[in-house]
């Protein structure tokens, strides 16, 4: 099962290719709904998602509220971030090599997880317009990502619990102006700029337990394959993150987490292959719902 948030702000469910309403469906069914929309949800408790749960299963047996799924019908999965979202830089080796030489950086595999972070206004939902940016910058790349949801607030959290503490998954999209990256010695303004943070469509629950090594992250771009790494593959694996992460700092429900991108980025091809006006990006994860965004025409 899939959570999603409708476009007018609602919580929906996807299951097995349906799209659940859940408030129509729970009027329908004359079940009170829990709670009304994603927030509601990511604060409730486990015994609340269940229930939620419960009222999905039974609408998409009895095919109550359900349309097909169509990515248009829904937005980002969290309306809002409450706070940046925590990035992890560099954390597939491939990837790490690729963007050395052209940025001038050191080719050394790190020590510690490189963290940076994405400000809030990054934000933007499935088939979003990614903005161009003309006269601020030259250079869009993209970076396909697994994004973690946070469901438990915890601090100096242990690689042993720290699967306890995510709620979900996600697929994330790293857009990143390479020339203000480079130019400020420093990633955040160049990772920062509105709407190159696309996430969706959906939180995908992990119930505590482990994502698959196996789980595969891929990018197209126009159709044509430029990503495909195994979470196994990364430097840090995410009970490493998470116990970085929450090392003297508290991690607040709902916080997202973007757990590196692999080998494949525009950049690292020779000549380089950056995002130009109107091109299609798909980010796809296995064992949840792909993203799609398209950038804005010039």
């Amino acid at each position: 099962m899939h959570f999603v948030t409708l476009k007018n702000g609602s919580l929906g469910a996807v299951v097995e290719n349906q799209l659940v309403e859940l408030e129509a469906a729970s009027i329908a069914l004359d079940i009170r709904l829990p709670c009304a929309n994603m927030w509601g949800l990511l604060d409730g408790s486990p015994q609340l998602r269940s229930d939620i749960e419960a009222i999905a299963m039974q609408a998409y047996e009895q095919h109550i509220a359900c349309v097909n799924y169509a990515s248009q019908l829904v937005g980002s999965p969290l309306p809002y971030l409450r706070r940046n979202v925590f990035c992890i830089g560099k954390n597939y080796a491939d990837h790490a090599a690729e963007i050395a030489g052209k940025m001038g950086i050191s080719a050394d595999l790190p020590k510690y997880p490189i963290v940076f972070t994405k400000a809030t206004n990054t934000l933007i939902g499935p088939l979003d317009t990614i903005p161009l940016h003309a006269g601020i910058t030259r250079k869009i790349d993209y970076e396909a990502e697994l994004a973690l949801v946070v469901g438990k607030a915890g601090v100096n959290i242990t690689k042993a619990d720290a699967w306890s503490h995510i709620f979900g998954f996600s697929c994330y999209n790293d857009v990143s102006a390479r020339d203000l990256q480079k130019r400020h010695s420093q990633w955040h303004l160049g990772k920062s700029l509105d709407g190159f943070g696309p996430m969706g469509p959906a939180i995908t629950p992990t119930y505590g337990k482990p994502i698959s090594g196996n789980t595969r992250v891929t990018c197209h771009v126009n159709g044509q394959p430029r990503q495909d790494a195994a979470l196994a593959q990364m430097i840090f694996d995410i009970p490493t993150i998470i116990e970085t992460l929450s090392k003297g700092i508290t991690l607040q429900v709902g916080d997202v987490i973007a757990t590196g991108t692999p080998a494949g980025v525009g950049m690292g091809f020779d000549p380089m292959r950056l995002l130009a006006p109107g091109d299609k990006i798909e980010v796809a994860i296995d064992g949840t719902l792909p993203l799609i965004n398209q950038m804005a025409l010039a």
